[in-house]
């Protein structure tokens, strides 16, 4: 029935899960596993939507040849990207209409809730690509492919989620060979590693704008599962790896998932992951984390604390607890349902700058917190961006560092509780947008800035980093791992090349250095 599958991945960028290159995501990886799963045999074709639009041609003539074409795409919470620009809305809508006579079905957060396009607008509703697609899967889709190959179109179901890892892992390790087909293999490729999914604080909602709580109960995956797929991605070349797919890694076997939205860190059981995964990849570059809940570390210090020294002790330096702190006005963050209130969170600046503010061997310290900062929310008013700077200064004067502050406005999806209040969002960010730009350059200039002279301070070595592209007389390099800073390095040096560079002076975003 199938030969031939060909994957276009739009990328996606989620709370939880980052596919923009040099990162790829789960999506790629369940999608091959679960078609190898089936039949080895079939032929799987992965395109990245950059190389689509290079060899747009080259790229319809494949998925013309194929039997069926999958799209991934979902950028929930844009950013911006150095390494790749992820699928518009027009060129989603526009490629799989130059397909009309293909099987074709959409996969990602878009398939579940929306298409994305940007902070403080809402998403294009799923249904705005009913008869684009031969399917739209907004469940999970290994398990509908399995069932597709197996069964056929009239047994698979787009709409189921799965219930456990069985499946889901076979699929993570029989699709772990895909990399060989990313751009950036062999090079700075960062592969994105699940190890739960659903957020903990489903019981009570979640935030008012997160698709993490809408999965359910959270579902981890064991430490042996995990354990073996990186040892196949690591067999097929994989180096860089970031556990970057879940709301939270101190949940992560946590004691009392179901029962409390903020169950208690299981320090031993994240050691053993951590231990198992530098036993199964011996000489990997990158070993990163993304996101820690900071009620968690408040509401279990102690557990917490020892955690975080278990992954500083087995993970490599540069790595970023990304904090979902989303804003420091009390009014905000309980018409929101946030996690921490201020003095809550700057509790928890401190104890990672304590636990892992020592220097590494790259240059940078070994993790640090990093904050978001989202406007547009229910509650806010001029005084919360009065609110958010006051903080931020108070961090900055006590001498703690925040390796990024990632200000933007909400993006709201469809699912989510914010979708009904899609209306007061559109207004608050029309009214307060002078505001928003004001505090915006504000913070790079104040904070930012001295936040980067306390990272990498002028006169710091800074090692290992790819050079990924030259912009005018200048080459731009990065350390492959979680929220990298920019080196501008003011002499052509030819790309993928990896040098060490001496800090030479600093801005609020990137660093300026000599190649050493």
């Amino acid at each position: 029935m199938f030969s031939k599958i060909v994957i276009l991945d739009g990328y996606t960028d989620e709370p939880a899960g980052l596919g923009v290159p040099p990162y790829i995501n789960t999506y790629p990886r369940l999608i091959a596993g679960a078609v190898w799963l089936v039949d080895k045999n079939i032929d799987v074709r992965y395109w990245t939507i950059d190389d689509a639009r290079r060899l747009m041609d080259e790229f319809l003539h494949e998925a013309k040849t194929s039997d069926l074409v999958v799209f991934i795409a979902g950028s929930e919470v844009p950013g911006r990207y150095i390494g790749g620009r992820p699928i518009s809305f027009n060129e989603l809508y526009n490629i799989a209409s130059l397909l009309h006579d293909r099987n074709k079905i959409l996969v990602g957060p878009a398939a579940r809730y929306g298409f994305g396009h940007g902070g403080g607008r809402r998403a294009y509703s799923r249904r705005e690509f009913r008869g684009l697609f031969t399917d739209i899967v907004y469940g999970d889709v290994e398990i509908y492919l399995y069932d597709l190959l197996r069964y056929g179109w009239e047994k698979a179901e787009p709409w189921r989620l799965r219930e456990d890892y069985r499946l889901t892992d076979k699929a993570f390790r029989y699709g772990a060979k895909i990399i060989i087909q990313h751009p950036n293999y062999g090079w700075n490729l960062i592969v994105e590693i699940e190890t739960y999914r659903g957020c903990t604080r489903w019981i009570s909602g979640g935030c008012s704008f997160c698709i993490e709580p809408r999965y359910g109960r959270p579902l981890m995956r064991s430490i042996t599962s995990i354990v073996e797929e990186i040892g196949e991605l690591y067999r097929w070349g994989a180096r860089h790896f970031r556990l970057g797919k879940q709301p939270d890694i101190l949940a992560y076997m946590a004691r009392g998932v179901g029962e409390d939205e903020y169950p208690k860190p299981d320090p031993e059981a994240l050691e053993k992951l951590f231990y198992g995964i530098r036993t199964a990849a011996p000489g990997l570059r990158t070993l990163h984390i993304d996101n820690v809940n900071p009620g968690t570390i408040i509401h279990h210090i102690e557990e917490s604390i020892r955690a975080l020294k278990f992954i500083v002790k087995y993970h490599t330096p540069g790595d970023v607890a990304a904090l979902g702190v989303e804003s420091f006005d009390p009014e905000v963050i309980k018409r929101n349902n946030l996690k921490t209130m201020p003095d809550e969170t700057i509790r928890v600046v401190e104890i990672i700058n304590r636990i892992g503010g020592i220097r590494g061997w790259n240059g940078l310290p070994h993790l640090l917190p990093g904050i978001n900062l989202l406007y547009g929310l229910p509650g806010e008013s001029r005084e919360t961006y009065r609110i958010n700077y006051d903080y931020l200064k108070k961090i900055l004067d006590r001498g703690y560092m925040v390796r990024r502050i990632n200000i933007r406005k909400v993006a709201v999806l469809e699912n989510t509780p914010l979708w009904m209040h899609r209306n007061t969002v559109k207004h608050l960010l029309r009214k307060h947008n002078r505001l928003y730009e004001y505090y915006r350059v504000k913070i790079m200039d104040r904070i930012d800035r001295r936040m980067m002279e306390r990272i990498l301070p002028p006169g710091t070595l800074h090692r290992y980093l790819y050079v990924e592209k030259h912009v005018d007389t200048y080459s731009i390099a990065r350390f492959p791992g979680s929220y990298p800073v920019v080196v501008k390095i003011p002499v052509k040096i030819p790309l993928r090349k990896i040098v060490d560079a001496r800090i030479r002076s600093v801005s609020a975003k990137s660093v300026i250095g000599l190649p050493s």
